[in-house]
């Protein structure tokens, strides 16, 4: 296979995952029940619901932009320029790819934000334990980038 359509091919199949993963959302958010009238019960737990599922939705959006889509297109973009020999496309590609993984470190820290405002984090399940574990990772992911020597460089 030729050079040139290695990293085509690869794109393609990351593009077919990720329009096959479906959106998952549930809610374990409990409504209490007080001595209201039914009706007024019914439109709580409805705003309550809508509030709650609109939460899960973004938080789950957020997560899919930026591990599905920004990382791996970043990690793409660093893995084609590792054959590039002209400096100021090299450059480019190196900008390109910072800027992709920033926003995807930026985007998982606003759904972590908003997850630890909005639900509950008991961590007891196993979501929660593996979501808390990727935030660090990409987080860690991200201090390692700048550390890291530059290119041609030895120590």
């Amino acid at each position: 296979m030729p050079m040139f359509q290695r990293p085509l091919l690869c794109l393609n199949n990351v593009y077919i995952i990720l329009f096959l993963i479906p959106f998952v959302a549930s809610s374990s958010t409990p409504v209490k029940h007080n001595s209201t009238s039914h009706s007024t019960m019914h439109n709580v737990h409805h705003k309550l619901n809508q509030r709650v599922e609109f939460q899960i939705t973004l938080h789950g959006f957020l997560l899919w932009a930026s591990m599905g889509f920004l990382t791996p297109v970043g990690i793409l973009l660093i893995r084609v320029s590792q054959k590039e020999q002209c400096g100021r496309r090299l450059k480019l590609l190196f900008y390109i790819h910072l800027i992709l993984q920033i926003s995807s470190v930026l985007l998982v820290s606003a759904s972590a934000v908003m997850s630890i405002k909005s639900f509950e984090n008991v961590f007891n399940n196993t979501h929660q334990r593996l979501g808390l574990g990727l935030y660090g990772v990409m987080w860690l992911q991200m201090i390692i980038g700048f550390c890291r020597p530059q290119r041609n460089k030895s120590l």
